[in-house]
Formats: structure tokens, sequence, C-alpha cells
């Protein structure tokens, strides 16, 4: 696994539809001696994050029966709690931005941003973009906050390269960074989470990547997209085209404390919708298939994945045991 709307003066618009409740997607997983298993997967409930599911929500069978808690150990854990998770936050600073100075309220809401996020338990970058070709990095994944609000306050108008506006290329690129970003942890053998988030004043001018290969890339990436646009409404179907994850809209710099706001919450939630099951499993056979049933709100969905169990044996202890 690779991996913000209410109406106010700042309009949020939702992106997606609402799905089915629970909905249970297997992202990642892993099988070790001497018997750990482990699944990544996320729930979601009419499209909306699933925060605070527990084990006592859960049944497992293992090879088409029940486990029983007595004969087998396995924990759930909130993936934000036992996985690095990663942010990158992508700043305009193409000419409209600087002419206009809203560049001094970027400055102010990414710095609240960052510190809100780090808050979080989550690692946090920023870049610039504007019409050149690549994005330049001013702080690499970090969770010292003094350092990143230092490095976002010297960013300015001595910053920009091109005054066009390389949005689209900015966004494959930032994906890319986080691709670079995720990391397998360790203990778990699971990867990261990370969400990319991008401000901008208007949509893409340079022409360097297309509409269509951007949200090719953005829809085949397990990455979150989150878009906050200072535009007015001519362009927020193109933005929000751009924005799988969530989409804000602010009319005016000075709402841009309380978009960002808004957006720190829905990222922290959809952040939380990811889950680590961890199984010791006491089959020694040569394969067998686990099934992951989640209960929640009336309803079941359940994943499944087949794995080896010929070489597993004593000594599987869950993590942090």
């Amino acid at each position: 696994m690779r991996f913000l709307t209410v109406v106010f003066t700042v309009s949020l618009l939702l992106s997606g539809c609402a799905g089915p409740c629970p909905q249970v997607k297997r992202l990642d997983t892993s099988s070790a001696e001497p018997a750990m298993v482990q699944v990544l997967f996320s729930v979601q409930c009419a499209g909306e994050p699933v925060t605070d599911l527990t084990a006592s929500d859960l049944t497992l069978f293992e090879g088409g029966e029940e486990v029983s808690r007595a004969e087998a150990d396995w924990q759930l854990d909130r993936v934000d709690a036992v996985l690095e998770t990663y942010a990158l936050l992508l700043i305009d600073v193409s000419d409209s931005i600087i002419a206009d100075g809203t560049i001094e309220n970027a400055r102010e809401v990414a710095k609240t941003f960052a510190r809100d996020v780090v808050d979080q338990g989550q690692s946090v970058s920023v870049a610039i973009f504007d019409g050149a070709e690549e994005i330049r990095t001013i702080i690499d994944f970090t969770t010292d906050q003094a350092a990143l609000v230092d490095a976002i306050e010297g960013i300015d108008a001595a910053d920009q390269i091109d005054g066009s506006t390389n949005l689209n290329g900015a966004i494959v690129q930032g994906l890319e960074v986080l691709d670079a970003a995720v990391s397998v942890d360790v203990e778990a053998e699971l990867e990261s989470v990370a969400s990319l988030v991008v401000f901008t004043d208007g949509v893409d001018l340079a022409g360097r990547t297309t509409d269509s290969r951007a949200r090719s890339r953005i829809n085949a990436s397990d990455h979150h997209v989150f878009v906050v646009g200072l535009v007015d409404d001519e362009e927020v179907d193109e933005l929000q085209a751009l924005a799988k994850s969530g989409f804000f809209q602010a009319s005016d710099p000075d709402m841009l404390t309380d978009t960002f706001g808004d957006l720190v919450d829905d990222l922290v939630a959809e952040v939380g919708k990811f889950y680590r099951l961890s199984y010791c499993s006491p089959l020694r056979s040569p394969r067998t298939t686990l099934k992951i049933e989640v209960q929640w709100d009336g309803s079941t969905d359940s994943v499944s994945w087949t794995y080896p169990t010929r070489d597993f044996g004593p000594g599987c202890e869950l993590p942090g045991s």
C-alpha cells in the first residue's frame, strides 16, 4: 500500500459519492515466521471514514472456521498509532499569489497547518511550485514544529522562478515524493499512509502536464489528495476534479485560516480510517485464508487474504507484547 463542506463564507465541496456502510478495503498484508499475520485495511460508512472501530466490531475466520480468542491471539490498532503517517504541503508561489500579497496569508495558514498536523502525529514536508518544471522542497519530512515554522517563514517572492502555474506537474511530482517517503515498517512489514495537500489560487496555466495525465496519476495513487483553492466559482470544477479526497474553496485570503482548519480535521479523519490487524495464527497447514468481517451500523462487510502457514510455529508475539 503506498500510499475538505459546509457553506459559510467559505464554501467546501466534497468529492466523491456516498458508498455502502460499512465498506472495508484491504490495502496491505504480510505474513512471517513464527506465525504473524498482519492486514492493513480501511473502513468507511456511506463515504465517511470510520475512526472508532474496536476489536469487538470484528470477527475473524481462518480456513473457514471462526477464530476463537481463547485459542489465538490478535489485536486491532489504529494505523496512526502504530505506523508513520506523512503530509506534504504544496504551496503555489505564482505571480498572482506574490503580486496580491496572498503569500503572507499563505505563510500564516501553512504554519498553523504544519503545527496542527504534527500535533496529530504526522510528519510534514513543505514544497513550493510556480510555472517551473520542478517543485522545490522547502523542508523535508519532519515532526520538528520550530523547524517547519522557520522554513515556512522564509518563503517569499525571491523563491519564484517562473510566474506561471504548473499545477498539474506539481501534483504529479508531489505524489512521487510521497511514493518515496512511505516506507516499510520493520516490525509490521506494512507501508505508511500519506496525504498531499495543495494550496493554489488558480488552475494550471503552464501546460507542462495535461489535465488527463494529472487526473490519471491521482486516481491511480493510494495517497490522499486534498486541494485548497482561493478561486472563484468558474474554476471550482477543474480544481475539484484534482481533489479526490476533498476540495475546499475560499473566496478571500482572510478565510484561509478557517478553511485550513477544516482541512486538518478531514485529513486526520481520513488517516483515522486505517487499521492494522495483527494475528498469531495457530495453523500449521500448507496454506489458508483469513477473513476479517466488520460489523458496523447493523451491517457487515469483509476482506480476505490467502497466505502460507507451512512454516508457522510457536513463539509468535503481538506487537507491543
